[in-house]
């Protein structure tokens, strides 16, 4: 693709945030590979889990595709439920709410090397343990999912996990996505998602894999390069509420969309995590009128600096339709 440099400012249909796309800075790309990130079993403390606090092995007893243990250094604390306060203009919560650990099997196989079947069981430990947290935690009002791979992208310990944490409040980057859906909905009479869907199939240039069930694609308004995102082509709000016949299909867009960052960029870190409904309604319509859960995928290829943190706008430096159709294409 040989295409004149991109260089305007686009916003996010749902967010409102604004993305700088300046694709003649490509050179500041880097791949933020970690290649001295490795620890031996022995160094490792996801081999021994005696002094942790064992949730169980998951998907089940005999099928044990990994282990929950509760984080040894939690972000948030178990205790009762307290109610928002103030503290002069403020308003602080207490950080009440679960932090675990999802411990894959093996050691030295990293999320790229997982097979299909992997990411089947891998949806299943999501979708099974983040509907007990659900049942079990009245203070809970988000569960998010996410895995960090290397180093660079926030990984302390080599060995694969990821992780769930339950918190009080919605995360502002959540709050943004479903209160723009919603406002979108008030406006528009339909879902935001339907119409962005719609568009992206329409187009074509951005979508990378579908299959009967998901499709895989570079957002239009991509905050970071190779951003990649996996939609279900059926509107569902809750990710746990996703049918069980479906997570065979989500498995192969997410392994499918794995393996092409891996043969492109040469397995950058990155993080992934669920976007999903909150565990509370304040909209007063049925949320699955107007969201749509998904995943995100964002490779670590740059470093924001001054202009991304003193305007809270991301600089993008790569097409996504260029990103689009470099990971489409590739061979897996």
């Amino acid at each position: 693709m040989n295409k004149k440099p991109l260089n305007e400012f686009r916003q996010d249909l749902v967010s409102g945030e604004w993305v700088l796309f300046a694709t003649g800075r490509s050179k500041s790309l880097h791949n933020g590979e970690d290649r001295g990130f490795y620890q031996t079993k022995k160094e490792c403390p996801f081999e021994d889990f005696s002094g942790q606090e064992v949730v169980g092995n998951y998907p089940s007893q005999e099928n044990s595709h990994a282990t929950i243990i509760k984080n040894k250094y939690p972000a948030v604390q178990q205790g009762l439920c307290v109610n928002e306060q103030e503290y002069g203009p403020f308003k602080i919560f207490d950080p009440i709410g679960d932090h675990e650990v999802i411990v894959f099997r093996d050691h030295d196989r990293t999320i790229y090397e997982f097979s299909a079947a992997d990411f089947i069981d891998t949806i299943k430990i999501y979708k099974k343990r983040f509907t007990e947290l659900t049942n079990n935690n009245e203070c809970a009002k988000y569960i998010l999912i996410f895995h960090n791979h290397g180093k660079a992208a926030g990984a302390s310990i080599y060995h694969p996990h990821s992780q769930i944490i339950t918190m009080p409040i919605l995360p502002p980057d959540v709050f943004r996505s479903i209160n723009g859906s919603f406002e979108y909905y008030h406006k528009h009479k339909k879902q935001v998602y339907y119409d962005l869907l719609e568009w992206e199939q329409k187009e074509r240039t951005r979508v990378i894999y579908e299959n009967k069930e998901f499709i895989v694609f570079c957002p239009y308004v991509s905050k970071y390069p190779y951003e990649v995102r996996i939609f279900s082509k059926s509107s569902h709000a809750h990710f746990n509420q996703m049918p069980d016949n479906f997570d065979e299909f989500f498995a192969d867009a997410m392994w499918t969309a794995l393996q092409k960052i891996n043969k492109v960029l040469d397995a950058p870190p990155f993080n992934l995590f669920i976007h999903t409904a909150p565990l509370t309604n304040e909209f007063g319509v049925n949320i699955h009128e107007f969201y749509h859960w998904h995943m995100e995928i964002v490779p670590h290829l740059k470093i924001d600096a001054g202009f991304e943190i003193g305007t809270g706008v991301a600089i993008n430096v790569v097409d996504p339709d260029e990103s689009a159709e470099l990971l489409r294409n590739v061979k897996i």
